[in-house]
């Protein structure tokens, strides 16, 4: 086992603009708030230019036929279609890139995941938006960038610098964004959809993506705004999660194999990798807390009463390591925890109608009697890497980000030895 400078599982510090809010931190409490009709979305106040009437800050009806409508993009068929089509070609682009550029005189092969996985991840993410000419490394690169930043700026709550200038650098950045990327994907769209419209295309022949789906079913209620807030939600989401959750999962998986080397051979197995996905989700979220407003005076089971217009924090780490759930070892990465019932990434996801709609694209569907299911974007990369023989590199330990309160490494160094 490798000697860490870091601990694979940390006390976050307090995160500030939640200090003055009532917190919950049981399981029970949270999950309650974020299934009750009597609480509505209270997150992202200060990332309203990027998320505003997006599915994440929607509710009610609205909220309804929004999440209707796009469960069309994580339907198996489609799931299936970004795996092997968008999301595999350039796992395998990525780890070519990395034996040819960082082979060193020792003949191993040096890399860094912070930095593999998002370009892995790049046009499987372009593929569901429906952002076009993201197809060779000087235009994903810069695609890259934009999904970086439109990051930085959708998750500007969380961060450690200056939220207003983090806003005002990021809506410029987004404006770029638009012009070499967004607006060209757009019109081939409508151009798509009107020649659909005038019998010239059939509904198959039109784009599976995000943008295809909302101007094909445009809503009047709709401002041209909202087409670009869904498309950087669905951008920064289907980058954020497996990009900052995947180095927690080969941290914890090195520790776990150093305890239990039989559990080595299962590296190839699908199901072995899912099950140590959803506990590193338990254990790191990419939303330290959700914020919740009652619109009405609640009383929850556990006898805590909410004030109408009261805002309150869900904190997933705690309500993730709650002893009364998930056992006495609660902080602890274990393969054989048995949550019953329970969803084993514990509220990793969120919770309610709220909960991530793109949640099958990173952990796939579960294999079943009647389904062989999906593998799920971490799974997939997972695999990929361990059959190029993925190691932490002993001379150059991973190190965590320092720009923000979530839970992210900023640098996680690898050996490919297996290249």
């Amino acid at each position: 086992m490798v000697e860490r400078e870091v601990e694979s599982v940390r006390e976050l510090a307090p995160i500030p603009h939640i200090s003055e809010m009532r917190q919950f931190l049981a399981y029970g409490d949270c999950e309650e708030v974020l299934k009750s009709r009597d609480f509505v979305q209270g997150a992202h106040a200060e990332s309203l230019a990027f998320f505003g009437d997006s599915l994440l800050m929607l509710d009610g009806d609205a909220h309804f036929e929004r999440r209707r409508l796009e469960n069309k993009l994580f339907t198996k068929a489609a799931l299936v279609y970004y795996e092997s089509e968008a999301l595999d070609p350039h796992i395998a682009q990525v780890i070519a890139e990395a034996a040819a550029s960082g082979r060193g005189a020792d003949g191993v092969v040096r890399a860094d995941l912070c930095e593999m996985l998002p370009e892995m991840l790049a046009r499987v993410t372009a593929t569901i938006t429906g952002i076009d000419g993201v197809n060779d490394p000087e235009s994903t690169e810069r695609f890259r960038y934009f999904v970086d930043q439109l990051g930085r700026g959708s998750q500007v709550e969380w961060s450690t610098e200056d939220h207003d200038e983090v806003v005002r650098e990021i809506i410029e950045v987004r404006d770029q964004f638009v012009a070499e990327f967004y607006e060209a994907s757009v019109q081939r769209r409508r151009d798509l959809i009107a020649r659909r419209d005038a019998g010239e295309l059939d509904d198959a022949e039109l784009p599976t993506d995000l943008l295809t789906l909302m101007y094909a079913n445009w809503n009047d209620q709709w401002g041209e705004h909202v087409p670009l807030n869904e498309a950087t939600l669905f951008l920064v989401a289907a980058i954020d999660t497996t990009s900052h959750e995947t180095p927690h999962v080969v941290r914890h998986l090195d520790e776990w194999f150093a305890a239990h080397p039989e559990d080595r051979a299962r590296l190839d197995d699908p199901e072995f990798l899912r099950r140590a996905v959803y506990e590193s989700i338990r254990l790191h979220l990419t939303a330290p807390a959700l914020l919740r407003e009652a619109s009405c005076p609640v009383d929850l089971s556990s006898g805590e009463q909410v004030s109408a217009g009261e805002l309150v924090a869900c904190v997933f780490t705690g309500a993730n390591r709650d002893e009364s759930v998930f056992g006495s070892d609660v902080a602890t990465f274990d393969l054989r925890r048995d949550t019953g019932e329970l969803n084993p990434w514990g509220l990793g996801f969120g919770g309610g109608v709220h909960m991530c709609i793109g949640r099958p694209l990173v952990v796939g569907l579960p294999r079943t009697e009647r389904s062989d299911g999906t593998d799920g974007s971490m799974v997939r990369i997972l695999r990929a890497l361990y059959a190029a023989g993925m190691e932490l590199d002993p001379a150059d330990p991973p190190s965590y980000s320092e720009a923000s309160h979530q839970d992210f490494y900023a640098r996680f160094p690898l050996l490919l030895r297996g290249l």
